[in-house]
């Protein structure tokens, strides 16, 4: 065997394309029962929804862009009605709240992207020093919370952990449209596509995949001289050898796991990497109703928490005040989906699904029932992206400890090598792309990086 390539995501997956039309023997071995990763579609009624990645961000320099648009499978938005919500029921005024979210983006888009500094510091600091936000210090603080939950700032309990400044601004993104959804069928589709099963599946790529090979470990240093295969065992007890391997397995599982996963342990560069990189908990709540009771759709719920509302709810409810706001879904007339991130989404994932229904009952008559007419809950549909032991989590981020103690994910990327020029062992995923990280388009950009340094060394 030429290469195996451990994880079938959107790395993975693209990985394998290009390893098997470069005519390399390649194999996928996959822990789970399906391909994906990250990307997980269901069938939902008539139609689809994602559990993970939803939609296609940005038109420029995105490979998912450029591979699907041509086939006519992105779907443009329509604009959104927004409702700026306060957790108290009463609405407030959409200029009002679009100015404090004006300043606050402001704050960050002015900052001084070569800082140590987090984002969090950089929009509290405004917090004291922009005009806006200060002439109703009590509301922008409860804008702010809603900020730092929105995007994903990170540091919730350790501030090391929170998304850096610089790590904002070495992050591309592509221009265009941000929100491309899939017309109905779901991020899947773009699998579908790299092994040629669209739109003709009898075309499909025979490339093999075999699933419920959840790896054990990885021996990539041969004991014996002139012998430069790396040898993968599975903890169901199967063998696999090869030349080269591509390791697309979730940031969360090499922190998890790293140590137990190589043989001999990995460089201390790389492990430093692994530690100060952080991945991001973000969880979706997708809420059906009887029907719609929103006014209109497009709509996006924006929610405002105040402290006093806060105290409506237990210890054990907490994590409701933690929603940040509901969006409609296309194709999905009577769903909501609500957005949950950080601690608070952990701890959604350890209770029963009718006990997240209750919550969100709650949360509804708190909160919406004096503005809106609230149509009954028939059911609900939660992730669960950090109890998973084979992600632990949504996507990777660069912290404000990969500035002050260094790691990145271009170091991340770099491949263990046999001698000085053979690459054995090779990582790819989302996490590994230099400039792209947390997003579909950079998994698969990183998956046909590691298949072509792989080509290139095959030829040599």
């Amino acid at each position: 065997m030429d290469v195996i390539v451990i994880g079938c995501g959107a790395s993975g997956v693209a990985a394998l394309r290009k390893l098997h039309e470069a005519g390399l023997k390649v194999i996928g071995l996959e822990a789970e029962d399906r391909i994906g990763g990250r990307i997980k579609t269901i069938q939902y009624g008539d139609c689809y929804l994602d559990l993970g990645a939803a939609w296609c961000h940005g038109e420029k320099d995105n490979i998912v862009y450029e591979i699907a648009n041509p086939l006519g499978l992105l779907g443009r938005p329509k604009p959104d009605h927004k409702w700026y919500v306060q957790s108290s029921g009463e609405l407030l005024r959409s200029d009002l709240s679009e100015g404090i979210i004006g300043a606050l983006d402001e704050a960050v888009s002015k900052a001084d992207k070569n800082t140590t500094h987090s984002v969090s510091e950089c929009v509290r600091k405004a917090l004291k020093t922009d005009s806006i936000l200060k002439s109703d210090p009590k509301l922008s603080l409860s804008f702010l919370e809603w900020f730092e939950k929105n995007n994903h700032v990170g540091g919730q309990t350790d501030p090391s952990h929170g998304k850096s400044l610089k790590g904002l601004g070495e992050s591309w993104c592509c221009e265009g449209e941000f929100m491309l959804n899939w017309k109905g069928r779901g991020y899947r589709t773009i699998l579908d596509v790299l092994l040629n099963k669209y739109p003709d599946a009898s075309k499909e790529l025979p490339v093999q995949i075999h699933f419920k090979k959840e790896v054990e470990t990885i021996k990539w240093r041969s004991p014996q001289a002139g012998n430069p295969l790396v040898h993968v065992k599975c903890k169901d007890g199967s063998l696999y050898s090869a030349k080269s391997v591509i390791v697309t397995v979730s940031l969360g599982v090499l922190k998890e796991r790293h140590h137990q996963l190589f043989k001999p342990q990995l460089p201390v560069e790389k492990i430093n990497s692994i530690n100060n990189l952080q991945l991001c908990v973000l969880d979706k709540i997708y809420i059906e109703f009887t029907k719609p009771w929103w006014p209109q759709t497009p709509g996006c719920f924006t929610i405002i928490w105040r402290e006093e509302d806060k105290a409506k709810f237990n210890k054990e409810e907490q994590w409701i005040t933690e929603i940040t706001g509901f969006n409609t879904v296309e194709y999905h007339p009577n769903v909501l989906l609500a957005w949950i991130y950080g601690t608070a989404a952990e701890k959604m994932e350890k209770l029963t699904v009718e006990e997240v229904k209750v919550g969100v009952e709650k949360l509804l008559n708190v909160v919406f029932k004096k503005s809106f007419s609230v149509a009954p809950v028939k059911c609900v549909t939660r992730t669960d992206w950090a109890s998973n032991k084979l992600v632990r989590g949504s996507y990777s981020y660069r912290s404000v400890a990969n500035e002050e103690r260094g790691g990145s994910a271009i170091i991340l990327s770099e491949p263990l090598y046999y001698g000085e020029n053979i690459p054995i062992v090779c990582f790819a995923g989302e996490a590994t792309s230099h400039h792209r990280f947390s997003a579909v388009h950079g998994a698969i950009e990183a998956g046909f990086r590691e298949a072509d340094r792989l080509i290139a060394s095959f030829k040599k």
